[in-house]
C-alpha cells in the first residue's frame, strides 16, 4: 500500500514560502551589523558587508525589496525559526548540530577559523593558549570550537558580538580572539599590530532556512550556483573579505 504525505501548507492551499516572498514583494533577511567584514554599518550609517552584498543579490534576482533585520549572534537561529525573517545570512557557519534545527543552503563562503593576537606573540597550538585570555563571540562556531578544544587553564571570554571582541583585543583585555581569516583581513589591513596565528578549522558558511521550506531552499541553491558561475559571489568575497574561494563545497537535497 502506498502512503501519500501532504505538506500542511499544501493541504490548506496556502502559498509556499517562496511564493509568499514574491507576493509580498519583500525579502526579509536576518543578519548582523556588528560582525565585520560580513555585516557592518558604513560611513553613511547604511548596512554593508559581504552578507549584506549577498542579500542584495538575492533580492535583486527575486525582483523584490530587501529588508534587513539586525540580530545578535546567539539569537540568529531563534529569530529565523520564530518567523522574524525569511532567511538568515549572518556569517552562519554550517554545523551538524545547527542542522538539527534549520536547513542550510549550499555554502556562500568558506572561512578558516584562527587565533588573532598581537604580532609580538606566537601561538602555534592549543597548548600555547593555556593561561591566556581568549575571546570568542557568544554562541558562534568560534565559541563552540574553542570550548570543545581548549585545554584546562585556558580562560575563554565570551562577548556578545564580534565588534566587542575586536575592541577587547585592541585594548589588551584579551590575549587573542578566535575568529576567521576574513576578520583577520579587516584587522590587519588597518594595522600591523595584530596577526593571525595557527589555523584551527575550515568553516563553510551558508544561508539559513526554516525546516520544511524546500521550495525556498531549492531556489536559493539554484541562485547561489548561478551567482557563483557568473562570478558575483567571488566579486563580493574579494570586495569585503580580501580573498576569493577557489571553489565551494556543495550538497543538494
Amino acid at each position: 500500500a502506498a502512503v501519500i504525505s501532504v505538506h500542511p501548507a499544501m493541504a490548506q492551499g496556502e502559498p509556499s514560502s517562496l511564493d509568499a516572498i514574491i507576493a509580498k514583494g519583500k525579502l526579509v533577511v536576518c543578519t548582523s551589523f556588528s560582525t565585520p567584514p560580513y555585516g557592518i554599518t558604513d560611513a553613511d550609517l547604511k548596512p554593508a558587508g559581504f552578507d549584506v552584498a549577498v542579500a542584495n543579490l538575492l533580492a535583486r534576482d527575486l525582483a523584490v525589496e530587501l529588508e534587513l533585520v539586525d540580530v545578535a549572534s546567539q539569537a540568529r537561529i531563534q529569530s529565523l525559526t520564530a518567523g522574524n525573517c525569511d532567511i538568515l545570512i549572518s556569517s552562519f557557519g554550517i554545523t551538524a548540530e545547527r542542522a538539527k534545527t534549520v536547513w542550510y543552503s549550499i555554502p556562500i563562503y568558506v572561512d578558516t577559523q584562527t587565533v588573532i593576537s598581537p604580532s609580538d606573540v606566537t601561538f602555534s597550538s592549543y597548548e600555547d593558549l593555556v593561561g591566556k585570555n581568549i575571546g570568542v563571540t557568544r554562541g558562534s562556531t568560534n565559541d563552540t570550537l574553542l570550548t570543545e578544544n581548549a585545554l584546562p587553564g585556558t580562560n575563554i571570554m565570551r562577548f556578545e558580538d564580534a565588534a566587542t571582541g575586536n575592541q577587547a583585543l585592541f585594548s589588551g583585555q584579551v590575549d587573542g580572539i578566535v575568529s576567521g581569516t576574513a576578520a583577520a583581513f579587516i584587522i590587519t589591513k588597518e594595522t600591523d599590530a595584530f596577526k593571525p596565528q595557527f589555523p584551527m578549522r575550515s568553516s563553510p558558511m551558508g544561508v539559513g532556512v526554516r525546516k520544511g521550506e524546500s521550495d525556498l531552499l531549492q531556489w536559493l541553491n539554484t541562485e547561489i550556483m548561478l551567482l557563483w558561475n557568473a562570478g558575483e559571489i567571488q566579486a563580493a568575497q574579494k570586495a569585503w573579505i580580501g580573498s576569493v574561494n577557489e571553489n565551494l563545497p556543495d550538497f543538494w537535497f
